[in-house]
């Protein structure tokens, strides 16, 4: 776990909670440039978190996985909207992202625990 921590693994956790507080600034008030701006960040970042290797432990993994999914759909969700204008697109972006957060919460508490004891 330290390993996987280590080589690039923390550094996704950062870059993804950097993104999702973008996203978050610029949807109060709603910035629709900032918002299409940030969530292409947000679904680059995304697509590269999941080239990388698994987390070597199955339960932080797992929710690894789903955190990246989430995350996927919300950016989707949230450049849509951007676009269209359109709450329902905005409302999908937000319910992703709060189900996409509790998971990667669970990843970083998960790694905590396993290397910092």
């Amino acid at each position: 776990m330290i390993e996987w921590r280590d080589s690039g693994g923390s550094e996704a956790l950062d870059t993804l909670s950097r993104d999702l507080a973008a996203v978050d600034n610029a949807s109060h008030p709603v910035d629709l440039v900032g918002l299409r701006e940030s969530c292409a960040d947000l679904a680059a970042h995304v697509e590269a978190a999941e080239l990388q290797d698994p987390i070597p432990d199955e339960t932080a993994n797992n929710s690894w996985k789903l955190a990246l999914k989430h995350f996927a759909a919300s950016a989707t969700a949230c450049s849509d909207g951007a676009v269209s204008d359109s709450q329902d697109n905005f409302d999908l972006m937000a319910s992703e992202m709060d189900i996409g957060i509790r998971h990667l919460t669970a990843v970083s508490d998960r790694t905590s625990e396993l290397c910092y004891g």
